[in-house]
């Protein structure tokens, strides 16, 4: 048996840090003395210490050992959604690490690094699509399922794209984790439509570049609309020209649409 400073020496885990596995029921000590409240711990029980450091290297949470070290298949399933969600990460760091450089070259010849090239806007009085939507609250970080099940029911419905998927931010603020988003396809069928999409008298802009320059675009747009005294009046949506599987992070383009009126 090993006692508890024992067993952190050797596991690299601290021993307040085992107090703690021990109170949720993580990792207990194989006895503890009835009389002092010593812990000890069995030598096989260094394996399930490494399991779940391990694990922890591989951004599990807690929760998620728990359940993996009891549920091999669990373990397997949730492995598989950690390497996706680890690309994902790798994906855009890279992204960043790009917007960076390109920050760094600007501020070097002393520019700024806020989106600040000419705007590419335009007043468009009417614009109009039948689509296949679906609008739901989501966390933000399954936008990608959400599109998935859009183009999913296009299919079903053997309707024919014509444009374009865009989104439409319904939430009146930024709330990552439970934001309001209708997705849309339009689609040749008018009789196969979820909805006719409709808005007049619309900010228009086009914006290219690396998705990550978005929200200073929209500053920008912002500035403008206030500048040339207009007042957005509903939601905001985004039609994507550019497949960002497919296309160079620096190369996207999105039209940018804000409903609007004179103040």
């Amino acid at each position: 048996m090993l006692s508890i400073s024992q067993f952190s020496r050797v596991s690299h885990i601290t021993a307040k840090t085992l107090r703690y596995y021990d109170e949720i029921d993580l990792l207990k000590p194989e006895v503890v003395d009835a009389d002092n409240g010593y812990r000890y711990y069995s030598s096989e029980q260094l394996v399930t210490a490494f399991k779940i450091q391990k694990l922890k290297h591989y951004e599990f949470r807690l929760a998620e050992i728990r359940l993996a070290l009891e549920d091999e298949a669990y373990l397997f399933d949730r492995m598989i959604e950690k390497q996706q969600e680890i690309k994902q990460k790798i994906t855009d760091y890279h992204s960043i690490q790009a917007a960076i450089e390109t920050d760094i070259a600007i501020l070097a010849e002393g520019g700024s690094f806020m989106c600040n090239q000419e705007l590419p806007i335009e007043i468009v009085e009417e614009v109009g699509w039948d689509v296949v939507s679906i609008r739901k609250t989501i966390n933000i970080k399954d936008f990608d399922q959400l599109m998935t099940a859009v183009y999913k029911k296009v299919e079903e419905e053997q309707a024919t794209p014509t444009y374009a998927p865009l989104t439409l931010y319904h939430s009146p603020e930024y709330t990552p984790e439970s934001y309001d988003i209708e997705i849309a396809i339009p689609i040749l069928e008018e009789q196969l439509r979820t909805r006719r999409l409709q808005a007049e008298h619309c900010v228009k802009y086009h914006f290219h570049g690396n998705y990550q320059e978005l929200p200073a675009a929209y500053t920008q747009v912002a500035k403008w609309i206030d500048e040339h005294e207009y007042e957005i009046i509903d939601a905001a949506f985004e039609v994507y020209l550019t497949d960002p599987s497919e296309t160079p992070v620096a190369e996207n383009e999105v039209d940018i649409y804000l409903p609007v009126k004179i103040k």
